[in-house]
Protein backbone atom coordinates (compact mmCIF):
# COMPACT_ATOMS: atom_id res chain seq x y z
CA UNK A 1 0.00 0.00 0.00
CA UNK A 2 1.14 3.55 -0.60
CA UNK A 3 0.53 6.76 1.28
CA UNK A 4 -2.22 8.92 -0.14
CA UNK A 5 -1.38 12.56 -0.83
CA UNK A 6 -4.76 13.67 0.46
CA UNK A 7 -4.98 11.91 3.79
CA UNK A 8 -3.32 9.71 6.29
CA UNK A 9 -4.86 6.53 4.90
CA UNK A 10 -3.43 4.28 2.23
CA UNK A 11 -4.73 3.53 -1.23
CA UNK A 12 -3.71 1.20 -3.97
CA UNK A 13 -3.46 2.73 -7.46
CA UNK A 14 -5.82 1.38 -10.08
CA UNK A 15 -5.16 0.53 -13.71
CA UNK A 16 -4.72 4.15 -14.82
CA UNK A 17 -2.34 4.87 -11.95
CA UNK A 18 -0.16 1.87 -12.77
CA UNK A 19 -0.17 2.79 -16.47
CA UNK A 20 0.94 6.34 -15.63
CA UNK A 21 3.76 5.06 -13.45
CA UNK A 22 5.03 2.60 -16.06
CA UNK A 23 4.86 5.31 -18.73
CA UNK A 24 7.07 7.56 -16.63
CA UNK A 25 9.55 4.74 -16.06
CA UNK A 26 9.69 4.06 -19.80
CA UNK A 27 10.16 7.68 -20.83
CA UNK A 28 13.88 7.81 -19.98
CA UNK A 29 14.88 5.04 -22.42
CA UNK A 30 12.46 6.44 -25.02
CA UNK A 31 13.94 9.94 -24.86
CA UNK A 32 17.44 8.54 -25.31
CA UNK A 33 16.61 6.01 -28.02
CA UNK A 34 17.16 8.37 -30.96
CA UNK A 35 20.42 9.67 -29.52
CA UNK A 36 21.57 6.07 -29.03
CA UNK A 37 20.74 5.35 -32.65
CA UNK A 38 22.92 8.25 -33.79
CA UNK A 39 25.66 7.11 -31.44
CA UNK A 40 25.72 3.57 -32.86
CA UNK A 41 25.51 4.36 -36.57
CA UNK A 42 26.86 7.87 -37.15
CA UNK A 43 29.49 8.80 -34.58
CA UNK A 44 33.16 8.13 -34.78
CA UNK A 45 34.96 5.92 -32.30
CA UNK A 46 36.26 8.82 -30.19
CA UNK A 47 32.91 10.52 -29.75
CA UNK A 48 31.23 7.16 -29.20
CA UNK A 49 33.52 6.34 -26.26
CA UNK A 50 32.75 9.68 -24.63
CA UNK A 51 28.99 9.71 -25.28
CA UNK A 52 28.04 6.10 -24.46
CA UNK A 53 28.75 6.24 -20.70
CA UNK A 54 26.76 9.45 -20.35
CA UNK A 55 23.75 7.97 -22.17
CA UNK A 56 23.78 4.82 -20.03
CA UNK A 57 24.21 6.78 -16.80
CA UNK A 58 21.37 9.18 -17.64
CA UNK A 59 19.03 6.28 -18.49
CA UNK A 60 19.79 4.47 -15.22
CA UNK A 61 19.57 7.57 -13.06
CA UNK A 62 16.36 8.73 -14.75
CA UNK A 63 14.70 5.43 -13.79
CA UNK A 64 15.95 5.66 -10.20
CA UNK A 65 14.73 9.22 -9.75
CA UNK A 66 11.32 8.47 -11.23
CA UNK A 67 10.86 5.43 -8.98
CA UNK A 68 11.65 7.60 -5.95
CA UNK A 69 9.43 10.51 -7.01
CA UNK A 70 6.44 8.39 -8.11
CA UNK A 71 5.63 5.37 -5.92
CA UNK A 72 4.92 2.21 -7.85
CA UNK A 73 2.13 0.03 -6.53
CA UNK A 74 2.63 -2.00 -3.38
CA UNK A 75 6.41 -1.62 -3.42
CA UNK A 76 6.41 2.17 -3.69
CA UNK A 77 7.49 4.65 -1.09
CA UNK A 78 6.37 8.22 -0.72
CA UNK A 79 8.00 10.95 -2.83
CA UNK A 80 11.18 12.40 -1.42
CA UNK A 81 12.66 15.83 -1.95
CA UNK A 82 16.13 17.30 -1.96
CA UNK A 83 19.33 17.04 -4.00
CA UNK A 84 20.46 14.01 -2.04
CA UNK A 85 17.68 11.87 -3.47
CA UNK A 86 18.72 8.65 -5.26
CA UNK A 87 22.35 9.52 -5.92
CA UNK A 88 23.07 12.81 -4.14
CA UNK A 89 25.14 15.46 -5.83
CA UNK A 90 26.13 12.90 -8.44
CA UNK A 91 22.86 13.88 -10.13
CA UNK A 92 24.10 17.41 -10.74
CA UNK A 93 27.47 16.19 -12.02
CA UNK A 94 25.67 13.86 -14.40
CA UNK A 95 23.42 16.74 -15.49
CA UNK A 96 26.51 18.84 -16.21
CA UNK A 97 27.94 15.97 -18.25
CA UNK A 98 24.67 15.67 -20.21
CA UNK A 99 24.74 19.41 -20.98
CA UNK A 100 28.37 19.16 -22.10
CA UNK A 101 27.50 16.20 -24.33
CA UNK A 102 24.68 18.20 -25.92
CA UNK A 103 27.11 21.09 -26.50
CA UNK A 104 29.47 18.74 -28.32
CA UNK A 105 26.62 17.52 -30.55
CA UNK A 106 24.85 20.87 -31.06
CA UNK A 107 26.43 21.47 -34.47
CA UNK A 108 24.92 18.30 -35.97
CA UNK A 109 22.04 19.69 -38.08
CA UNK A 110 19.90 16.54 -38.31
CA UNK A 111 20.46 14.88 -34.94
CA UNK A 112 21.00 17.81 -32.59
CA UNK A 113 17.39 17.60 -31.43
CA UNK A 114 17.96 13.97 -30.41
CA UNK A 115 20.97 14.85 -28.29
CA UNK A 116 19.10 17.74 -26.66
CA UNK A 117 16.85 15.12 -25.04
CA UNK A 118 19.79 13.88 -22.95
CA UNK A 119 20.03 16.94 -20.65
CA UNK A 120 16.26 17.30 -20.93
CA UNK A 121 15.64 13.80 -19.54
CA UNK A 122 18.16 14.26 -16.75
CA UNK A 123 16.82 17.67 -15.77
CA UNK A 124 13.21 16.43 -15.85
CA UNK A 125 13.94 13.41 -13.64
CA UNK A 126 15.89 15.55 -11.17
CA UNK A 127 13.13 18.16 -11.11
CA UNK A 128 10.59 15.54 -10.00
CA UNK A 129 12.40 15.22 -6.66
CA UNK A 130 12.67 18.97 -5.98
CA UNK A 131 10.20 21.42 -4.44
CA UNK A 132 8.25 23.57 -6.89
CA UNK A 133 10.38 26.72 -6.60
CA UNK A 134 13.68 24.87 -6.86
CA UNK A 135 12.28 22.87 -9.77
CA UNK A 136 11.51 26.02 -11.76
CA UNK A 137 14.95 27.47 -11.09
CA UNK A 138 16.62 24.24 -12.15
CA UNK A 139 14.70 23.93 -15.43
CA UNK A 140 15.21 27.58 -16.30
CA UNK A 141 18.94 27.33 -15.60
CA UNK A 142 19.35 24.14 -17.64
CA UNK A 143 17.31 25.54 -20.56
CA UNK A 144 19.34 28.78 -20.68
CA UNK A 145 22.60 26.86 -20.24
CA UNK A 146 21.79 24.49 -23.12
CA UNK A 147 20.76 27.41 -25.33
CA UNK A 148 23.92 29.42 -24.68
CA UNK A 149 26.28 26.46 -24.90
CA UNK A 150 24.68 25.05 -28.04
CA UNK A 151 24.73 28.37 -29.88
CA UNK A 152 28.30 29.11 -28.76
CA UNK A 153 29.62 25.77 -29.96
CA UNK A 154 27.70 26.01 -33.24
CA UNK A 155 29.10 29.48 -33.96
CA UNK A 156 32.61 28.42 -32.99
CA UNK A 157 32.40 25.51 -35.38
CA UNK A 158 31.18 27.63 -38.28
CA UNK A 159 32.13 25.09 -40.93
CA UNK A 160 28.48 24.06 -41.46
CA UNK A 161 26.62 26.80 -43.33
CA UNK A 162 23.34 24.82 -43.32
CA UNK A 163 23.08 25.37 -39.56
CA UNK A 164 21.08 28.58 -39.17
CA UNK A 165 21.89 31.05 -36.42
CA UNK A 166 19.70 30.57 -33.35
CA UNK A 167 18.62 27.05 -34.20
CA UNK A 168 20.97 25.31 -31.70
CA UNK A 169 19.88 27.67 -28.92
CA UNK A 170 16.21 27.15 -29.68
CA UNK A 171 16.66 23.39 -29.96
CA UNK A 172 18.46 23.05 -26.64
CA UNK A 173 16.06 25.19 -24.61
CA UNK A 174 12.91 23.86 -26.26
CA UNK A 175 13.75 20.19 -25.79
CA UNK A 176 14.66 20.64 -22.12
CA UNK A 177 11.33 22.36 -21.44
CA UNK A 178 9.37 19.89 -23.58
CA UNK A 179 10.75 16.77 -21.92
CA UNK A 180 10.33 18.26 -18.46
CA UNK A 181 6.80 19.41 -19.27
CA UNK A 182 5.72 15.95 -20.40
CA UNK A 183 7.05 14.25 -17.27
CA UNK A 184 5.64 16.87 -14.89
CA UNK A 185 2.20 16.58 -16.51
CA UNK A 186 2.31 12.81 -16.04
CA UNK A 187 3.25 13.27 -12.40
CA UNK A 188 0.26 15.58 -11.95
CA UNK A 189 -1.91 12.93 -13.59
CA UNK A 190 -0.54 10.34 -11.20
CA UNK A 191 -1.40 12.50 -8.20
CA UNK A 192 -4.89 13.17 -9.55
CA UNK A 193 -5.45 9.42 -10.05
CA UNK A 194 -4.23 8.68 -6.54
CA UNK A 195 -6.53 11.33 -5.12
CA UNK A 196 -9.47 9.92 -7.08
CA UNK A 197 -8.74 6.44 -5.68
CA UNK A 198 -8.64 7.90 -2.19
CA UNK A 199 -11.98 9.64 -2.73
CA UNK A 200 -13.45 6.40 -4.06
CA UNK A 201 -12.40 4.43 -0.99
CA UNK A 202 -13.63 7.21 1.28
CA UNK A 203 -17.00 7.16 -0.48
CA UNK A 204 -17.27 3.40 -0.04
CA UNK A 205 -16.40 3.69 3.65
CA UNK A 206 -19.00 6.42 4.11
CA UNK A 207 -21.63 4.31 2.36
CA UNK A 208 -20.97 1.42 4.74
CA UNK A 209 -21.04 3.79 7.74
CA UNK A 210 -24.32 5.27 6.53
CA UNK A 211 -25.86 1.80 6.33
CA UNK A 212 -24.71 1.03 9.86
CA UNK A 213 -26.22 4.27 11.12
CA UNK A 214 -29.47 3.45 9.33
CA UNK A 215 -29.61 0.06 11.02
CA UNK A 216 -28.83 1.57 14.42
CA UNK A 217 -31.54 4.19 13.95
CA UNK A 218 -34.12 1.59 12.90
CA UNK A 219 -33.26 -0.65 15.83
CA UNK A 220 -33.43 2.25 18.27
CA UNK A 221 -36.77 3.48 16.91
CA UNK A 222 -38.26 0.00 17.09
CA UNK A 223 -36.97 -1.21 20.41
CA UNK A 224 -36.61 1.95 22.47
CA UNK A 225 -40.32 2.39 23.08
CA UNK A 226 -41.05 -1.32 23.52
CA UNK A 227 -38.25 -1.84 26.02
CA UNK A 228 -39.45 1.16 28.00
CA UNK A 229 -43.00 -0.26 28.11
CA UNK A 230 -41.67 -3.71 29.10
CA UNK A 231 -39.70 -2.14 31.94
CA UNK A 232 -42.73 -0.25 33.27
CA UNK A 233 -45.00 -3.30 33.06
CA UNK A 234 -42.39 -5.43 34.79
CA UNK A 235 -42.23 -2.96 37.68
CA UNK A 236 -46.03 -2.89 37.83
CA UNK A 237 -46.27 -6.70 37.84
CA UNK A 238 -43.73 -6.83 40.65
CA UNK A 239 -45.86 -4.49 42.78
CA UNK A 240 -49.07 -6.44 42.02
CA UNK A 241 -47.68 -9.82 43.10
CA UNK A 242 -49.32 -10.67 46.43
CA UNK A 243 -51.95 -7.94 46.04
CA UNK A 244 -53.71 -8.91 42.82
CA UNK A 245 -52.31 -12.05 41.26
CA UNK A 246 -54.80 -11.89 38.40
CA UNK A 247 -53.68 -8.37 37.37
CA UNK A 248 -50.03 -9.43 37.77
CA UNK A 249 -50.57 -12.35 35.38
CA UNK A 250 -52.20 -9.98 32.88
CA UNK A 251 -49.15 -7.72 33.01
CA UNK A 252 -46.73 -10.66 32.63
CA UNK A 253 -48.74 -11.89 29.63
CA UNK A 254 -48.52 -8.46 28.04
CA UNK A 255 -44.77 -8.38 28.71
CA UNK A 256 -44.42 -11.71 26.88
CA UNK A 257 -46.42 -10.39 23.92
CA UNK A 258 -44.34 -7.21 23.76
CA UNK A 259 -41.08 -9.19 23.94
CA UNK A 260 -42.26 -11.53 21.17
CA UNK A 261 -43.24 -8.60 18.96
CA UNK A 262 -39.90 -6.89 19.66
CA UNK A 263 -38.03 -10.07 18.69
CA UNK A 264 -39.94 -10.34 15.40
CA UNK A 265 -39.30 -6.69 14.58
CA UNK A 266 -35.60 -7.07 15.40
CA UNK A 267 -35.39 -9.98 12.99
CA UNK A 268 -37.22 -7.92 10.39
CA UNK A 269 -34.69 -5.10 10.74
CA UNK A 270 -31.74 -7.50 10.53
CA UNK A 271 -33.13 -9.20 7.42
CA UNK A 272 -34.09 -5.91 5.79
CA UNK A 273 -37.81 -6.71 5.62
CA UNK A 274 -38.89 -3.50 7.24
CA UNK A 275 -36.64 -1.01 5.56
CA UNK A 276 -37.78 -0.78 1.96
CA UNK A 277 -39.13 -2.54 -1.06
CA UNK A 278 -36.96 -3.72 -3.92
CA UNK A 279 -37.78 -0.55 -5.88
CA UNK A 280 -36.56 1.66 -3.06
CA UNK A 281 -33.43 -0.43 -2.61
CA UNK A 282 -32.63 -0.15 -6.31
CA UNK A 283 -32.92 3.64 -6.16
CA UNK A 284 -30.62 3.72 -3.12
CA UNK A 285 -28.15 1.35 -4.77
CA UNK A 286 -27.99 3.42 -7.95
CA UNK A 287 -27.41 6.59 -5.94
CA UNK A 288 -24.61 5.08 -3.85
CA UNK A 289 -22.85 3.52 -6.84
CA UNK A 290 -23.08 6.67 -8.94
CA UNK A 291 -21.70 8.69 -6.03
CA UNK A 292 -18.75 6.27 -5.94
CA UNK A 293 -18.09 6.85 -9.66
CA UNK A 294 -19.64 3.56 -10.83
CA UNK A 295 -21.97 3.83 -13.80
CA UNK A 296 -25.10 1.84 -13.02
CA UNK A 297 -27.78 0.47 -15.32
CA UNK A 298 -30.99 -1.18 -14.15
CA UNK A 299 -32.90 -3.45 -16.52
CA UNK A 300 -36.35 -4.76 -15.70
CA UNK A 301 -39.28 -3.77 -13.50
CA UNK A 302 -39.01 -4.34 -9.75
CA UNK A 303 -42.80 -4.20 -9.45
CA UNK A 304 -43.03 -7.57 -11.22
CA UNK A 305 -41.29 -9.30 -8.30
CA UNK A 306 -43.96 -10.69 -5.93
CA UNK A 307 -44.42 -8.58 -2.83
CA UNK A 308 -43.55 -11.48 -0.51
CA UNK A 309 -40.19 -11.96 -2.23
CA UNK A 310 -39.14 -8.32 -2.43
CA UNK A 311 -37.45 -8.16 1.02
CA UNK A 312 -35.09 -11.00 0.09
CA UNK A 313 -34.20 -9.47 -3.27
CA UNK A 314 -33.80 -6.04 -1.65
CA UNK A 315 -31.31 -7.61 0.77
CA UNK A 316 -29.52 -9.20 -2.21
CA UNK A 317 -29.13 -5.81 -3.89
CA UNK A 318 -27.95 -4.18 -0.68
CA UNK A 319 -25.37 -6.89 0.01
CA UNK A 320 -24.21 -6.88 -3.61
CA UNK A 321 -23.66 -3.10 -3.58
CA UNK A 322 -21.71 -3.36 -0.33
CA UNK A 323 -19.45 -6.03 -1.85
CA UNK A 324 -18.89 -3.95 -4.98
CA UNK A 325 -17.81 -0.94 -2.93
CA UNK A 326 -15.61 -2.90 -0.53
CA UNK A 327 -14.05 -5.64 -2.66
CA UNK A 328 -13.81 -4.36 -6.26
CA UNK A 329 -12.59 -1.50 -8.41
CA UNK A 330 -15.70 -1.44 -10.51
CA UNK A 331 -16.46 1.20 -13.11
CA UNK A 332 -19.71 -0.32 -14.40
CA UNK A 333 -22.52 -2.24 -12.76
CA UNK A 334 -25.68 -3.67 -14.28
CA UNK A 335 -28.67 -4.92 -12.28
CA UNK A 336 -31.06 -7.14 -14.23
CA UNK A 337 -34.52 -8.06 -12.95
CA UNK A 338 -36.48 -10.85 -14.59
CA UNK A 339 -39.82 -12.25 -13.49
CA UNK A 340 -42.16 -14.78 -15.06
CA UNK A 341 -44.88 -17.12 -13.89
CA UNK A 342 -43.69 -18.59 -10.61
CA UNK A 343 -40.08 -17.43 -11.08
CA UNK A 344 -38.07 -14.35 -10.11
CA UNK A 345 -34.42 -13.50 -10.57
CA UNK A 346 -32.16 -10.51 -9.81
CA UNK A 347 -28.61 -10.39 -11.19
CA UNK A 348 -25.86 -7.93 -10.25
CA UNK A 349 -22.90 -7.87 -12.61
CA UNK A 350 -19.88 -5.57 -12.19
CA UNK A 351 -16.38 -5.26 -13.56
CA UNK A 352 -13.17 -4.62 -11.63
CA UNK A 353 -13.36 -7.82 -9.59
CA UNK A 354 -10.06 -8.90 -7.94
CA UNK A 355 -8.15 -11.80 -9.46
CA UNK A 356 -8.44 -13.65 -6.17
CA UNK A 357 -12.04 -13.81 -4.90
CA UNK A 358 -12.56 -12.16 -1.53
CA UNK A 359 -13.84 -14.07 1.47
CA UNK A 360 -17.64 -14.13 1.04
CA UNK A 361 -18.11 -13.42 4.73
CA UNK A 362 -21.30 -13.61 6.77
CA UNK A 363 -23.31 -11.30 4.50
CA UNK A 364 -23.40 -13.63 1.51
CA UNK A 365 -23.80 -16.64 3.78
CA UNK A 366 -26.86 -14.99 5.29
CA UNK A 367 -28.24 -14.40 1.79
CA UNK A 368 -27.86 -18.09 1.00
CA UNK A 369 -29.86 -19.01 4.11
CA UNK A 370 -32.54 -16.41 3.37
CA UNK A 371 -33.10 -17.57 -0.19
CA UNK A 372 -33.05 -21.21 0.87
CA UNK A 373 -35.88 -20.41 3.28
CA UNK A 374 -38.07 -19.14 0.41
CA UNK A 375 -37.19 -21.98 -1.94
CA UNK A 376 -34.54 -20.11 -3.86
CA UNK A 377 -30.76 -19.96 -4.22
CA UNK A 378 -27.91 -17.49 -4.55
CA UNK A 379 -25.23 -17.91 -7.22
CA UNK A 380 -21.79 -16.29 -7.09
CA UNK A 381 -19.48 -16.40 -10.10
CA UNK A 382 -16.35 -14.65 -11.38
CA UNK A 383 -16.26 -14.36 -15.17
CA UNK A 384 -13.21 -13.75 -17.43
CA UNK A 385 -12.12 -10.13 -17.66
CA UNK A 386 -12.68 -9.36 -13.99
CA UNK A 387 -16.49 -9.52 -14.10
CA UNK A 388 -18.31 -10.61 -10.95
CA UNK A 389 -21.88 -11.87 -10.81
CA UNK A 390 -24.22 -12.16 -7.84
CA UNK A 391 -27.63 -13.63 -8.67
CA UNK A 392 -30.64 -14.52 -6.56
CA UNK A 393 -33.26 -16.90 -7.98
CA UNK A 394 -36.48 -18.40 -6.72
CA UNK A 395 -39.24 -20.35 -8.47
CA UNK A 396 -41.84 -19.86 -5.78
CA UNK A 397 -44.23 -16.93 -5.54
CA UNK A 398 -44.25 -16.73 -1.76
CA UNK A 399 -42.10 -17.95 1.08
CA UNK A 400 -43.03 -21.20 2.74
Amino acid sequence: MITSPVGSGTVEPGRLGRLTCWTLLALGPLWLLLAANDLVFNLGAGRRVLAAPVLVAVAVQHTRLVRRAVPRGLAGQGPRHGPATAGGWWNFLLLAGAIALWGDMADRPYTAIDWAMVPGAMAAALALSLPTRARRRLLATVAVGCAVLGETVAQWRHDKPELLTGVPALTGAAMVLFVAGVELVLVRLWRAVLEAEHVRETTATLAVAEERLRFAADLHDLQGHRLQVITLKGELAERLIGRSDHDARVQVREISDLARAALEESRAVVHGYRRASLSTELVNAAGILEAAGIRTAIDGDAARIPHQLQPAFAALVREGVTNILRHSRARHCRITITASAGQARVLLRNDGAPSRPADPGSGLAGLQERFHAIGGCVRIATQPGGHFELAGHTDREAPA
